[in-house]
């Protein structure tokens, strides 16, 4: 008999992409019943609802990533068993490194082949499964770092940037790209697509040195509504 922890939710603001992640899921040879979400804004909702094995989310080169990072950490902290898979090209390297530090996260590349995705996607659906985690960027960067590349995201210039902190241009410009380096951030595209997430990946950083300090439980949200405005 059929259970509901062998849902599986998928989305794509991309109808065409939708469609081809929704051809790719039925071929696979898993028992289970897609349902396809129209926006990542009801993915807690659904979640909650339905206790899904698995859900697949394709980041197009269109489709704002304001909100996604934080979407992805509350996801892992609410259904710390539902496995996520993230199909994208975009800031690859940060999303590798991200999915180090959440379990539950997998990271592909948008342009694998077919025979690719379903192996990782089987895989996936095993969450007992072993997966090998690709080499990304660092992310747990200095606060200073982020900070800076936060200014920046906000339209502060370089000089303003050093009187708010209190320290010179060429120090700012220092911390502006050993961070770049450091989260693999090398074309403008890249660039527009880090400043759309800065606020979220500082914010996400700050939670995981608490985990890591064991200082997170400490943290008291009444709501993941609350975990997701915090």
């Amino acid at each position: 008999m059929k259970t509901r922890n062998e849902d599986i939710l998928f989305f794509s603001s991309d109808k065409l992409a939708a469609l081809g992640l929704e051809s790719l899921l039925s071929s696979l040879p898993v028992a289970c019943q897609l349902h396809e979400l129209w926006s990542l804004s009801t993915v807690m909702a659904k979640c909650e609802k339905m206790k899904p094995r698995l859900l697949v989310c394709i980041f197009h080169e269109n489709m704002p990533l304001t909100g996604t990072l934080k979407v992805l950490y509350a996801l892992q902290q609410q259904f710390p068993t539902m496995q996520i898979v993230v199909l994208t090209r975009r800031l690859l390297p940060l999303m590798h490194a991200l999915s180090r530090y959440l379990p539950s996260l997998t990271v592909l590349d948008l342009k694998s082949s077919r025979q690719m995705l379903s192996s990782r996607l089987l895989t996936s659906i095993n969450a007992n499964a072993q997966i090998q985690l690709v080499e990304g960027a660092d992310i747990l960067l200095p606060d200073r770092q982020l900070r800076v590349l936060l200014m920046m995201a906000w339209g502060y210039s370089i000089e303003h940037i050093g009187i708010r902190l209190g320290i010179s241009h060429k120090t700012v410009n220092a911390h502006k790209l050993n961070a770049l380096a450091r989260l693999q951030v090398k074309s403008k595209n890249d660039m527009a697509d880090l400043y759309m997430v800065i606020d979220e990946l500082r914010m996400i950083v700050s939670w995981l040195r608490l985990q890591r300090n064991g200082k997170l439980s400490e943290l008291s949200f009444q709501s993941l509504e609350e975990l997701l405005e915090a």
